[in-house]
């Protein structure tokens, strides 16, 4: 928060609870309160995330957050009313990750990317105060919230990318650029289409000899990437292997900066505990093929590129 003497300091409330965010469609309900001085700017909005689960098709999965705290830049935050309030648009993407198991058996890991637009509300009613009841969001401050999340959309670029394919390696090169007034965190990007993957010969024992049995593989159609810097690095391989186990990184771009994300290497998914000598069952894109990179934070833009070959 900034003060109206210029000073800024983040200011704790302490609030915690559970929201059921699909109860909240066009309504919306007040999870904490507090008392700040008159003309001063809300401009950040900071949660932490302790422990997420999600229910897919009737099973409970733990999922990997993003990030352990959430930060909501705040659109014309002064405070100039007696009652106002931040009215928070939450709008989270649950990932799911194909892997494999010891046993070589296919897993998958879900991950949160925590994502929300906000802005200021006057004028408000006693009610508000409250926490707990849930008051409809009004349609002007419905279409607010709309225009904010088209105005990140617009600010942060993706100015040009491409995808290559060379022999079982896969390049991929993302350029963005921050046209707005305010910074984006960036966690990564998933990169949709159509992928070939390798065919798995095993060879086992039969009678007084040996055969070859033929492992069908599933082929994705998503392929996700976390940062470490600016090098992409995907998300898929074999649990003890897995990225998901590693701390996630994220890149904040500041208005007017450009960032260029890079991955060139293999995109393996790992089989077994005792393949790391000979691991890869490879995906690779499809030369002539389209794909789309979506970004995964606080912006919402996609890019449709051709896989190309050198």
């Amino acid at each position: 928060m900034i003060y109206p003497n210029g000073t800024d300091e983040w200011l704790p409330v302490g609030a915690e609870g559970t929201v059921n965010l699909f109860s909240l469609v066009n309504m919306t309900q007040t999870i904490a309160s507090i008392i700040i001085p008159l003309n001063s700017t809300v401009d950040k909005v900071q949660f932490t995330i302790a422990d997420v689960t999600a229910v897919v098709n009737e099973q409970t999965y733990n999922v990997t957050s993003l990030s352990d705290t959430f930060v909501v830049k705040v659109v014309n935050g002064a405070v100039n009313k007696t009652l106002s309030g931040v009215l928070i648009d939450f709008n989270p993407t649950l990932v799911q990750i194909q892997a494999s198991d010891e046993n070589d058996m296919l897993v998958y890991y879900y991950v949160l990317v925590p994502s929300a637009n906000a802005i200021i509300v006057e004028n408000l009613t006693s009610a508000y105060v409250k926490v707990g009841p849930i008051i409809e969001i009004g349609e002007n401050n419905r279409l607010r919230l709309v225009r904010v999340k088209e105005d990140f959309s617009k600010n942060l670029t993706i100015v040009s990318a491409t995808l290559t394919l060379n022999g079982n390696a896969t390049g991929l090169s993302v350029k963005l650029k921050n046209e707005g007034g305010v910074s984006f965190r960036i966690f990564g990007l998933t990169l949709h289409g159509g992928f070939n993957t390798t065919q798995t010969w095993d060879v086992k024992p039969f009678g007084h000899g040996w055969h070859k049995e033929y492992r069908v593989r599933i082929h994705p159609e998503t392929i996700h990437f976390k940062l470490n810097g600016t090098t992409l690095v995907p998300l898929h391989g074999a649990f003890w292997k897995n990225e998901l186990g590693k701390p996630f990184t994220s890149v904040t771009i500041n208005p007017g900066e450009t960032v260029t994300f890079n991955f060139n290497d293999v995109i393996a998914l790992y089989t077994g505990w005792k393949q790391d000598q000979n691991p890869l069952f490879t995906i690779t894109p499809m030369v002539d093929n389209d794909y789309t990179i979506r970004l995964r934070g606080e912006g919402f833009q996609t890019y449709t590129i051709k896989a190309t070959a050198p």
